[in-house]
């Protein structure tokens, strides 16, 4: 028998004898670093071009202001689910998670995850080729195909010699990307107050209705629905629903103020910003500060090289185990080598087609997947096991706090 009996059997919860109670903790350390791990994933380098924060939100002119928080505490609520999932049955990989949230019907449904997840990982090596590639053109005036051809080249040496340290690196780009974007948000609102303020006022949408808007953010609320899953390794910390409750409080507030704040930036810098693939360096280039212009720059290039490696990394790790160790693939360096190559060819392939179209068609595709076979089920579905899940344990004396 499986650890999840199907995704029936509760496993690992706290031993108590009946009527027994269980020490109350407040579980906000955990929510709070959780929350914490989920914002850094949130807000990598795609996020911080602004590309998407502009073709999923600020294009719709006031309503921008509005929908980000909305987004987050929806796309919040579904990541407290599934983490209370995930203890309650310690599913503690996408696979096993799909088999419980999905269950009785995981043998049609359980490969969502997985197809979502490559889906993800090509949109998202993609877009961190394209990003470093309009990145150069921008900056140094670098012909786009020789930029993202470069910046393809970086990635795989990086990913066959340096991959390591680049992702031990990767580790600390929210010490200096997220002060540096705050930084830039804060100048951006206080420089472009006059107009997002009046956008507010005249409640200008740029022509478009407030369903297309609202049908926009649910499909953004699809694709960072896979975000949950590098955060279900890490939910084996999790002891209690109400750490998980406060997870979903944290997280919603980083992301969904980090998101509103640079909506409200570019918003303040619109028609103009619109029209950019790399809206919050069009930003910076009208604030006229050389010296952030140039940290900005910096730090977001490291941004999306280091993203690629450590998404190729992931792909790596994926397939590696499916070649057969046969012939020029005995090795598992040679089958780690084409893997990468593989990966970097297709996605680099992918970025010819430009920043905007893989954000707009890439992850609107996977957007439409998340919302209808992840969204749903854990916002229904989810709902309705985390309630029995909690039913079981009071009749079994065991006091959580579950609900």
């Amino acid at each position: 028998m499986s650890n999840i009996n199907k995704g029936q059997q509760l496993t690992g919860l706290p031993s108590a004898e009946p009527g027994g109670r269980k020490p109350m903790t407040m579980g906000w350390g955990v929510g709070l670093s959780m929350g914490a791990a989920w914002f850094a994933t949130h807000c990598g380098g795609g996020f911080a071009t602004g590309n998407q924060e502009v073709n999923f939100y600020v294009r719709f002119g006031w309503y921008s202001i509005i929908l980000p928080i909305f987004a987050m505490i929806i796309l919040g609520w579904c990541h407290r689910n599934a983490l209370v999932l995930a203890k309650d049955h310690k599913a503690y990989n996408y696979k096993a998670y799909a088999d419980v949230l999905f269950h009785p019907y995981e043998k049609y449904f359980g490969l969502v995850f997985e197809f979502g997840n490559l889906m993800l990982i090509a949109c998202a090596v993609s877009t961190a080729i394209a990003g470093a590639g309009s990145l150069l053109q921008s900056t140094i005036g670098l012909n786009y195909g020789i930029g993202i051809t470069a910046v393809g080249f970086v990635t795989l040496v990086l990913t066959i010699f340096g991959g390591q340290l680049v992702i031990k690196a990767l580790n600390f780009k929210a010490y200096f990307l997220v002060p540096t974007l705050g930084l830039l948000a804060y100048l951006g609102i206080e420089s472009g107050a006059l107009q997002w303020k009046n956008f507010l006022a005249t409640q200008e949408s740029f022509g478009t209705s407030f369903g297309e808007a609202f049908w926009l953010m649910l499909i953004y609320i699809g694709f960072q629905s896979f975000t949950i899953m590098p955060m279900l390794s890490a939910a084996q910390g999790i002891k209690s629903t109400r750490e998980c409750n406060w997870f979903m409080v944290f997280g919603t507030l980083f992301n969904g103020i980090f998101l509103l704040l640079v909506c409200i930036m570019l918003l303040g810098f619109a028609p103009g910003s619109l029209k950019q693939t790399l809206p919050v360096y069009y930003v910076t280039t009208q604030l006229g500060i050389d010296w952030l212009k140039v940290l900005y720059s910096v730090i977001l290039f490291v941004a999306l090289l280091g993203s690629g490696v450590a998404l190729t990394f992931a792909a790596v790790a994926r397939f590696e185990s499916v070649i057969k160790p046969a012939g020029m693939f005995a090795s598992l360096q040679a089958r780690r080598v084409f893997v990468s190559f593989i990966t970097i060819a297709i996605c680099t392939g992918i970025s010819i087609f430009g920043l905007t179209n893989i954000v707009v068609k890439g992850y609107g595709s996977v957007g439409y997947i998340g919302l209808f076979f992840v969204i749903i089920p854990e916002l229904i579905v989810g709902t309705i096991k985390i309630r029995n899940n909690a039913r079981k344990r009071k009749e079994m004396g065991i006091d959580e706090d579950a609900l």
